[in-house]
Order: structure tokens, then sequence, then C-alpha cells
């Protein structure tokens, strides 16, 4: 019997060490949520598709955060602009703020959301909602917000920005 609760104590505290460094690669993985897609989008690419977005869509909510985002609709997917001055432009109003988050969102596919942030010269030393630590400027990132997979978003993200750029310049 001794043997038994030896064995069943050492069980549980196996299992708790465990369960805790899991827990803490999750928040790990999570405060560096965030990869650097430059090379996938550039800066002009970006403020390109926020222009046509702006010019060519309508207004939609697509969250709780604020209302009517800028939006533009795709042939399977949703195109959304995010103030960058996050809830002080609640009803995302393009003259009160620059729109630095882009978000595509695919109710169809494994990923819903795939957030996109425009670091532009300058944000780092201003008061900008969506900047994580450890973002530089003059860079895009690609940010997993849901912990679904940097690498997974990063590779489906290509597909996307080939439709959003076909679009683009079918539209002009």
């Amino acid at each position: 019997m001794i043997k038994k609760t030896i064995l069943f104590t050492f069980t549980i505290l196996f299992w708790n060490c465990n369960s805790t460094k899991n827990m803490n690669a999750e928040k790990k993985n999570t405060k560096n949520n965030f990869i650097n897609v430059t090379d996938f989008i550039e800066i002009l690419e970006f403020k390109k598709i926020k222009e046509f977005v702006l010019e060519k869509g309508d207004k939609m909510t697509y969250r709780n955060f604020d209302n009517n985002n800028p939006h533009y609709q795709f042939e399977n997917f949703d195109v959304f602009l995010g103030s960058e001055i996050g809830q002080r432009n609640i009803n995302n109003n393009p003259e009160i703020s620059d729109f630095n988050q882009l978000t595509i969102s695919d109710a169809n596919s494994n990923v819903r959301y795939y957030e996109l942030i425009l670091v532009k010269k300058g944000d780092l030393k201003k008061e900008k909602y969506w900047i994580k630590k450890g973002m530089k400027e003059e860079q895009v990132y690609l940010v997993d917000s849901y912990n679904k997979g940097l690498n997974l978003m990063k590779g489906n993200l290509s597909n996307y920005l080939k439709k959003i750029r076909k679009e683009i310049k079918n539209k002009k």
C-alpha cells in the first residue's frame, strides 16, 4: 500500500510539473505571437491594399472592439481595416487616424483571422495600439492572436495575397 501511495504521489508531482512547463511554454509563445512578413507583403503593397479597401469597399463591423470597419469582400474571404489608435477612433473614421491593421477573415478556413500590422517610421515613439514589443519600424508583421501557428498562417498568407493582388489588378 505504501508503494502505491508513493507511486501515486510521484505520478501527481510529475504530471503537475509537466502541466506547469506546458503552461509556461504557451505563455512564452503567446508573448511573441508575431512574425515579420515584409518579404511576403512590402510596405508599399500594404498601403495599396489599404487604399483599395478604403476606395472600393464598404463599412462593416466584425468585432466588438470597434465599429464600422473599412471592409472589402473578396471571392472567398473578407478584408477589414482597423484604426492605428484603437478605440479612440471607435468608428474607424479615415479622417481621424490611419489604418495600420489589416485583417483577412476566412470563415471557411481552419485559421479564421490573419492579422497584418504595418509599423511605420516613427510609430514606436508614438502611442500606436497594435504595436507589440519586439516589432521594428518599416516592417509588416503577421500576428497570431488565436495561437493557430505562425508557420501555418505564413504558408497560407501567400494564397490570400495572390487573390488580393489579382482583384486589385482587375478593378483598376
